[in-house]
């Protein structure tokens, strides 16, 4: 089994017929959240589909892209099923094309192989959109922001009712836009409407009218800590709390309650830059890009097999070994899994003269497996579990390891609904059996 992250989504209505060329940009905008394939669906009298493995400009070529008022979009890493062309999405049905962003652990009870596949069956067999969604939340169990298009000329997204996953409604110019994150929308020279609510549609008929209902009350929000931590954008805002904002004050927080004396605080390179920069304020201790990343470097989190883990990770990170010779350095990360980018690190800075180096780390320990859309392993993999800061420390080749606890990463995010099983092992979930019983039938899939 593999650690991968969350997928995008994307829905458009344009008056122009730009929809597929506006999805397939706002994908190359939410790339970070799923490099293993993409797609786009579009009506052109029926439903056309794109999508293909690897980024987004290497999955769709826009040449391919008819004109179209209204299309979907999908990148894609799988937690179901093989990670094969043929369960990439946007899948169809030749009546409603769907995708989606999440994970349904119970959907193996359904005669499905994927969830995607469930969540297009449930659709399917309900005759009416509307109603299908209805009985989705009877019978879903889990984590789904959803996009559907229909030849009936609807767009319609849907978020599940616990609000796991984020979904946006915005505008780029007289274009509607539905998208995983908003800062997509404003990078097209949008702007966000507002946060999809859990357990809430939104159609838009073929015409550009919009109306919603919230189709679900919501079962008490849990919304992924992982979208704050490391997944989103820092220049995305999720429900109104700044993704930036939020990383900066998980710095500040490490070094108010985990200060550590030191020379130089380093960031790894991606979302713990903005922790860095809390820490290295609120500590006054001189923050240092001593790590280099190369410019088009896949995160390895996400990658599918082992082997391309450790190819990236060699290929991912410099340093700039002036910065780092004869200092002791604050190590700042988003967050630890399995140990192997940190171990390749703390190597590297060891050989470029580092004398001591002291993770921090801007989330609790990662000890148990998510089933709500995060392909995390099973604990034994996980390097937290049943291990201490120091025996951590240890592993990676650190002089220290601490990490945020679990109310001080909920004080710095600022919200309460937060989903934190991996850190804690509780489940938000109707039946948390599913889980368990996916883990083990599932032992040795890439799910």
């Amino acid at each position: 089994m593999v650690i991968k992250e969350h997928c995008g989504v994307v829905g458009v209505w344009s008056r122009d017929g730009e929809a597929p060329m506006i999805a397939y940009r706002a994908l190359k905008l939410l790339q970070h959240r799923g490099q293993e394939s993409a797609g786009i669906s579009y009506l052109d009298g029926e439903i056309r589909t794109v999508k293909g493995m690897g980024l987004v400009e290497e999955a769709i070529d826009p040449a391919l892209l008819g004109r179209s008022g209204l299309a979907i979009g999908h990148v894609r890493y799988s937690t179901t099923g093989m990670g094969t062309i043929d369960e990439a999405q946007p899948l169809s049905n030749g009546a409603i094309s769907v995708a989606f962003n999440g994970t349904i652990p119970n959907y193996y009870m359904y005669g499905t192989k994927t969830d995607t596949e469930f969540i297009l069956k449930v659709l399917s067999k309900s005759g009416d959109v509307r109603l299908g969604l209805k009985r989705l939340v009877e019978l879903a169990d889990g984590a789904y922001s959803i996009v559907i298009l229909t030849t009936r000329g609807e767009l319609i997204g849907f978020r599940d009712p616990r609000g796991f996953r984020p979904l946006v409604l915005g505008r780029v110019g007289s274009s509607y836009v539905i998208a995983s994150e908003d800062s997509a929308i404003r990078q097209l020279g949008g702007n966000d409407i507002r946060d999809v609510r859990p357990g809430e549609v939104v159609y838009i008929d073929k015409y550009g009218n919009v109306e919603s209902e919230v189709l679900a009350q919501p079962q008490g929000v849990t919304t992924c800590s992982f979208e704050y931590i490391y997944f989103a954008r820092a220049d995305s805002v999720i429900d109104g709390i700044s993704v930036y904002r939020a990383r900066v004050r998980l710095g500040e927080i490490l070094a108010e309650r985990h200060y550590v004396d030191a020379d130089i605080v380093v960031p790894i390179p991606g979302s713990s830059i903005p922790i860095a920069i809390g820490y290295s304020r609120r500590s006054r201790t001189p923050l240092e890009f001593a790590l280099t990343r190369t410019e088009m470097a896949r995160r390895s989190f996400i990658m599918p097999t082992q082997e391309g883990r450790e190819i990236v990770l060699v290929e991912k990170f410099g340093v700039v070994g002036e910065a780092v010779r004869g200092k002791r350095v604050v190590l700042i990360d988003d967050s630890i899994v399995r140990g192997n980018t940190m171990k390749h690190v703390i190597r590297l800075l060891r050989n470029s003269g580092a004398r001591e180096i002291h993770v921090r780390v801007g989330s609790p320990m990662i000890r148990y497996p998510c089933y709500m859309g995060m392909d995390f392993p099973r604990s034994q993999e996980l390097i937290a579990h049943n291990r201490t800061n120091r025996e951590i420390a240890a592993e990676v080749g650190a002089d220290s390891v601490e990490y945020l606890t679990v109310e001080e990463m909920i004080e710095a995010i600022g919200r309460r609904d937060l989903c934190h099983a991996c850190f804690t092992g509780i489940y938000p979930l109707k039946y948390p059996q599913y889980s368990l019983r996916l883990g083990s039938m599932l032992r040795g899939w890439r799910v």
